[in-house]
Parts: C-alpha cells; structure tokens; sequence
C-alpha cells in the first residue's frame, strides 16, 4: 500500500499549488479591477478640467446660406504659446484668407502650420493679437455656432469601437441613418474599396463593442440553478464581429476624411459648413491615393473656404489662391506657386528639392 506520509505530501502538494494559482488570479483581477477604478478616475478628472476658453455672445452665421461661398479667415500679428510653455509655437503671423479661396499651408515640421488651424478652430486663443472670422472678432462669436460651420480633420484622429458604418456616419448625425450617403462619403475618402472587401462590409467592427463572456461558453453550461442558458440571442445580437482584417494606417486615414467629408461635402442642404480645415490629411497615404484625395477636395469643396497644410508639396499648391510657407513659427512668404517660384526664395529652393526626388 502507498504510504500515508507519501499521500499526505501530495495531497498538500496539488493543494497548495491550487491555492497558490487561485491567489495569483486574485491578485491579477485585483490589479485590473484598481486600473478600471483609476481610469474612471481620470473621466472625473478631465471633466473638471476649466474652459480656459470663453464662449462668445454673437450668433455665427446671420445669414447660413452665406456659408455656400465660404467664410475669410484674417491673422492680425498673432502670436502663441501652448499652456505651460516657454517658447512661442506662433510668432506675428499675419494673413488674409478670402472667402471661397483654397489655401494650404507648408513648411518644415514643427512650424506652426497645424497650431494655425487649431487657432482657427478655438481649441486655444491667441496670447496676442487677433483673428477675425467674416470681419468679426473670434472671440466674440459662439463657440457652438464657429464649430458648426467647420468640418476638421487633425493629425491626431481617432476611430470609435463602433462599426464601420457608424464611424463614417458620426461625421453627421443628422443623417446618420442614410446609407447611401454613408456609402458616398466613403468613395470620396477613397475607403470604399477596402471596406467592400471585409467580410461584414460597413458593418464590420474596428473593435468589439462589448467584452462577451457568455459566446466563450461550452454548450451545454448551466446557471447557478441548473437552468440550460441560451445563448443564441446574445451570440446572434447586433452583428458584434470584431475584424479579422487589421487595417493599414493608410486605410484608418481614410476612414477619417471619409467622416469629414461626411460632414462636410455629402449635401449642400443639409451640412451648415463653409470652412474645410484639413490637417495633414495625407501623411499615410500613398502617392496615388494623395494625388486622388487631392483631385477630389478640390472639384468637391465648391465655393467654400478650405484651408490644407502640409509638409508636402504636392499638386495642390499649383491649384491654391494662396500659398502660406512657414518656418521658424512664422509666414516667411505668402502668395501662389507662381509668385512664390519666381521669387526664388526659400519656398522655391524647398519645391526643387521635393521635385528631384521624382526625376
């Protein structure tokens, strides 16, 4: 027979061992359960972070079918400092956009060309001097009313654990619910030819949008009262499938100007926008989805004001009213590509360098 003391040893041996891996799981979800708990305590956080930007009285447009033929956009000897900085991030700049012109805005990293645009959208207001939105101080005009006039694209865009569909449409929630217009926002982002290409389509999911434990179940698992759970209803419930496609940087960049084109391009009638800002909006994409991007913007934007910038000098600046070349935090040269070549100054010598690199 087995010896008692050999038994013993074993028995608390495999007791042990269990106890132990029970303690390191508890000890696991106590270190995920204290996460969750800090991350609900930053939501609380950032929601008690001030408005240091103080919304304006004035109503913005008075008349909305004005923004048809776009808003002029006037820098006055601005300058800026982000928050907490010691170095100017915008140095007296000064310009005047036309209502209805194109301008993009070029020049090293670094220069300044992206705080322009969040300028212009009031995410910050200036540390000096003043802009001026169709001759009216920025400041003075609503904040809700200046926004909905805009549709923006930032370098730092962001994608929601929410269907295809549903990101497109976020662009534009009044017509949300539009599939053809979602669908038409999509071609002109150039996204629809990937997306056609998923197995769920429109409807595949860039994240789960639930954490599903009951679809991880053997058939068959029972309830705390022995009662058969069903899982068919939940598995089977809101299409909730997470893509087996990771998708490129290049085709999530495209997903976002596909949601600003929803907002701002799909219907003349039903979108209140009259400037266009587009920040970077090419940096992943290839030179041909660029160049298409390109063509698009400038036969769709209408008569609105569009202000691009970019560190790229491509096609567009042959087509753009105005030409803004920014390095060290200020414009160093203002005018069309035409002008700016037959200065023969720094926009020129940099223009040369970026078309050598295709000779």
């Amino acid at each position: 027979s087995i010896p008692i003391s050999l038994a013993s040893l074993t028995l608390i041996t495999q007791t042990a061992n269990s106890f132990s891996s029970t303690l390191f799981q508890l000890f696991g979800e106590s270190f995920s359960l204290s996460e969750q708990f800090a991350s609900v305590r930053k939501l609380y956080e950032i929601s008690m972070i001030p408005n240091r930007v103080v919304d304006g009285t004035i109503s913005f447009p008075e008349n909305q079918q004005t923004l048809k033929h776009g808003v002029s956009i006037e820098f006055r000897n601005v300058s800026f400092k982000y928050p907490g900085a010691d170095k100017y991030a915008l140095r007296d700049v000064s310009f005047t956009i036309c209502a209805g012109q194109l301008c993009v805005i070029v020049g090293v990293n670094g220069s300044g060309k992206s705080t322009i645009l969040k300028l212009i959208s009031r995410l910050y207001d200036p540390s000096e001097g003043t802009i001026l939105i169709d001759g009216q101080d920025i400041k003075t005009l609503k904040l809700r009313d200046l926004r909905r006039t805009m549709a923006i694209l930032f370098q730092d865009y962001t994608h929601f654990p929410l269907s295809i569909k549903d990101n497109i449409a976020l662009g534009n929630p009044d017509i949300a619910y539009d599939d053809d217009k979602v669908r038409e926002a999509a071609r002109l982002g150039g996204a629809d030819g990937f997306i056609d290409k998923l197995p769920d389509g429109f409807h595949t999911y860039l994240d789960r949008p639930v954490r599903d434990y009951y679809s991880a179940l053997p058939e068959g698992t029972t309830t705390l009262f022995g009662r058969q759970v069903d899982y068919s209803k939940v598995r089977g419930a809101g299409r909730m499938h997470t893509s087996e496609t990771s998708l490129s940087g290049g085709q999530m960049q495209r997903l976002a100007v596909a949601r600003t084109f929803m907002r701002s391009l799909v219907s003349e009638i039903e979108s209140p926008v009259g400037l266009l800002l587009f920040d970077e909006p090419s940096a992943s994409l290839d030179p041909t989805a660029e160049h298409d991007l390109f063509q698009r913007l400038r036969t769709l934007r209408g008569s609105k004001t569009m202000v691009f910038s970019s560190h790229r000098f491509g096609n567009l600046t042959r087509h753009a009213d105005l030409i803004l070349y920014m390095d060290d935090m200020e414009v160093q040269e203002a005018g069309t590509h035409d002008e700016l070549i037959a200065r023969n100054g720094e926009y020129a010598r940099v223009w040369s360098l970026q078309a050598e690199a295709f000779l």
